[in-house]
């Protein structure tokens, strides 16, 4: 018996399979990434919620104040295998973590700089305490709960009104903040939403190891910032909703919404 003619695929067809592949690839791997990008996003909240995990841990061994930004001296060496440049917040929280991977977003991607060795980093930091600093700035600029300065002290937790509606840390992507140095932090906390700055995946330029070598933006996972919440939870946010704008002399007057105030006076819906 004859075997019937074999017939293949004429152009038009391999061309109309093709198409389709096409097709549902650009429809799919958009919907890859999103997913990706999404389990990234996760991971980082559970970064967030370990941290402050930590945090409570040593609130309860240090008077339930807030750890600090930085304690002691900042002692810059160029020496990639050097000691510790400062001992930041990083450090006051590891005897609680014991795990420098909770650190890092997995979704952060600026570069650091150690200035000497790009293997000197020790390992990125992606998430800053809010800055607390007593005086005039107190409601304009500094009404975090993280003290920096030596003659200032952090918040201690019973001041801090309705936990669950007060961030104290927030996603900072900077090329200064990694663990051989420490995590960098904001002095104006009104730049964590402020318009003017980028939200990643933008970022601007600042001077570090060299002129506008230095790169920095307020993380976030397809435009929204993972916020971490005094009582210990993490959000993801629109961080341009979570306070007043402009945040001025009136906006403080009229007691408005802001949730890194750690004040419970402003955290109404004006």
């Amino acid at each position: 018996m004859r075997n019937p003619k074999r017939r293949g695929f004429t152009l038009i067809e391999l061309l109309v399979v093709i198409a389709i592949i096409a097709i549902l690839a650009a429809i799919l791997f958009p919907v890859f990434a999103q997913a990706r990008e999404k389990a990234r996003q996760t991971t980082c909240a559970n970064n967030i919620k370990q941290l402050l995990t930590a945090a409570m841990m040593y609130q309860q061994d240090y008077d339930e104040k807030f750890h600090r930004l930085l304690t002691g001296a900042r002692t810059l060496n160029n020496d990639p295998n050097g000691p510790n440049q400062a001992f930041g917040w990083e450090d006051a929280l590891y005897p609680y973590t014991k795990n420098t991977n909770i650190y890092s977003c997995p979704s952060d991607n600026v570069p650091r700089n150690d200035c000497t060795n790009p293997n000197a980093i020790w390992y990125p930091i992606s998430y800053s305490w809010t800055h607390y600093q007593s005086g005039q700035w107190a409601d304009t600029d500094t009404f975090g709960v993280a003290a920096y300065y030596a003659d200032q002290d952090s918040r201690p937790t019973a001041v801090i009104g309705r936990p669950a509606e007060t961030i104290v840390l927030y996603e900072l992507w900077m090329t200064s903040s990694y663990g051989r140095h420490m995590g960098w932090w904001r002095w104006n906390n009104r730049n964590i939403a402020d318009p003017s700055w980028p939200t990643a995946p933008n970022t601007f330029a600042y001077n570090w190891c060299g002129s506008g070598d230095g790169r920095a933006t307020i993380g976030a996972h397809q435009g929204l910032t993972t916020f971490g919440f005094a009582d210990g939870h993490a959000k993801a946010m629109n961080r341009h909703t979570i306070m007043a704008w402009p945040w001025d002399a009136t906006a403080i007057q009229q007691r408005r919404r802001n949730l890194i105030h750690w004040s419970e006076e402003f955290k109404t819906d004006r």
